[in-house]
């Protein structure tokens, strides 16, 4: 339960005491306790569907980027793929063409999760200041959790830099490892995002 429901739970007990206390006839104590209990289920109610709406649209990007990246990650890869099919001809040629896509598909990759990692750090910037203003409860949890961002930064900067090295058979590998911590990355931000609110 959120510290401000607690708070108004508190309140409302507070208040029937105070009332249980002050008034005599007990209907009206009864009445008084269930007009009570029923506003503090509208508010409890209202709480609830009010998280739930932030959780679907938080769903909602999450979505729409996975979807971005991979519209972004199949034009790149056709873009390499057609590359790499019109490498056709002599042997120089061929092995000439075959490094031209080569550089090219890294440098897609790369610019590819460039991209997703500014988008991400973009969320991060976004979310400092309200890291900043959490409570005393929530604070020291997403405080770790922005230094866990920090290691998945440095990791996934290391994925893209291994691009410049990776053979033709390895781009494969170092793609999935770049998806894989970018994913990890978007978990670590959107569980930030559901303990803030």
């Amino acid at each position: 339960m959120p510290i401000r429901q607690r708070i108004w739970a508190g309140l409302l007990v507070s208040s029937v005491v105070f009332g249980l206390t002050a008034c005599s006839d007990e209907k009206e104590q009864a009445a008084k306790i269930a007009e009570i209990k029923r506003e503090a289920d509208e508010k409890l109610k209202k709480a609830e569907q009010a998280a739930n709406e932030k959780v679907a649209a938080m769903q909602k990007q999450l979505d729409q980027m996975k979807a971005d990246a991979e519209a972004q990650a199949t034009k790149l890869k056709g873009e390499a793929d057609e590359a790499i099919a019109k490498a056709q001809g002599d042997a120089e040629a061929q092995a000439k063409a075959a490094e031209d896509a080569l550089k090219k598909a890294r440098a897609a990759y790369k610019a590819e999760g460039l991209t997703q990692l500014n988008q991400l750090n973009k969320q991060v910037q976004e979310l400092s200041p309200k890291v900043a203003k959490a409570s005393a409860k929530v604070k020291p949890l997403v405080q770790k959790q922005m230094k866990d961002i920090v290691k998945e930064q440095q990791q996934i900067a290391k994925d893209i830099a291994a691009f410049d090295k990776a053979a033709l058979d390895g781009l494969g590998a170092a793609k999935v490892k770049l998806v894989q911590d970018l994913a990890k990355m978007k978990q670590t931000i959107a569980s930030i995002k559901a303990k803030l609110g």
